[in-house]
């Protein structure tokens, strides 16, 4: 493995390790409807960081198609407010990047837009977090 590869690979793994972090705080205050759709989110970018690190290009692939289904079901519509939809927003777009990315098989790109992604959701949950707390 090259010293930039090592290099990714740390990074990437630093962003997991926030990922679940974020996810143990937050399932404390997700609601009924929402816990376990983030859960399931969580899994598939987890899934996403294993197909970019093994480079398998038809994983990125179905992982990022899943992260969309989600951000676009009915289950996502109580976090579709106008206050949210920004975070919405991003989330899509990094989730499309990344699944752009995949497709020209372009790892880099992937592993950027990987990061991206996983800092839209830990803006969105640091945020819900924020107003939780004021409340």
């Amino acid at each position: 493995m090259t010293e930039r590869q090592n290099r990714m690979t740390t990074r990437l793994s630093v962003l997991t390790i926030v990922m679940l972090l974020l996810a143990a705080g937050a399932a404390r205050a997700q609601t009924a409807r929402t816990g376990p759709m983030m859960r399931e989110k969580l899994v598939h970018a987890q899934r996403v960081l294993e197909a970019l690190t093994i480079s398998n290009y038809e994983m990125l692939d179905r992982e990022s198609a899943a992260l969309s289904r989600i951000a676009e079901s009915p289950r996502w519509a109580e976090l579709k407010t106008p206050e949210l939809r920004g975070y919405t927003d991003s989330f899509l777009k990094a989730v499309a990047d990344l699944a752009a990315a995949s497709k020209r098989r372009d790892l880099d790109s992937v592993a950027a837009n990987y990061s991206t992604l996983v800092t839209t959701c830990y803006q969105c949950h640091k945020h819900l977090k924020g107003m939780r707390i004021a409340r």
